[in-house]
């Protein structure tokens, strides 16, 4: 009688679980009304900022913080320059990974660090048809979550 209760229970337990990841992976389309900024995070952040100037979402290992620039200054190579000074400001352990970006509408840089066993992405997008200038702070604390920051900075679009 043991086993024929152990195995529906098993069973009920593994749906269980392969809800939950699902649902913990879920991809939702995130959007920034105010300055025309769309991508794809999960669906179970919790927004804490949203404002003219910041954005910010949490989860249980992840950090998203956008901040926005309109004043039509900035071009490719002072967003480098702003790049750089942002990952200065940070003060990384190590910094493990920069590259060039070229995402939907938007230029940029990025480069990836640790600080304190927790890693980063800064991103600096730069919109192409308009003067809307991003910072993009992604900050995670295991790999998965890495996974998942490497596909949100990769998600950004421009919609108007």
């Amino acid at each position: 009688m043991k086993n024929i209760m152990k195995k529906p229970f098993q069973l009920a337990l593994l749906f269980t679980l392969a809800f939950l990841a699902q649902t913990a992976s879920a991809q939702k389309d995130w959007r920034w009304e105010q300055h025309g900024v769309g991508f794809s995070a999960p669906a179970n952040l919790r927004v804490t900022t949203n404002n003219a100037s910041e954005f910010t979402a949490e989860g249980s290992d992840l950090v998203l913080s956008i901040y926005v620039e309109q004043d039509g200054e900035v071009d490719k190579e002072t967003l480098a320059e702003a790049l750089v000074a942002a990952a200065k400001e940070l003060q990384y352990d190590e910094i493990s990974n920069a590259d060039e970006l070229e995402i939907d509408d938007f230029v940029g840089y990025f480069v990836e660090g640790t600080k304190d066993g927790v890693g980063a992405f800064i991103i600096t997008l730069l919109d192409k048809k308009s003067s809307t200038n991003l910072v993009i702070v992604i900050a995670y604390t295991t790999d998965s979550a890495r996974e998942t920051a490497i596909k949100i900075g990769d998600s950004f679009y421009a919609f108007d």
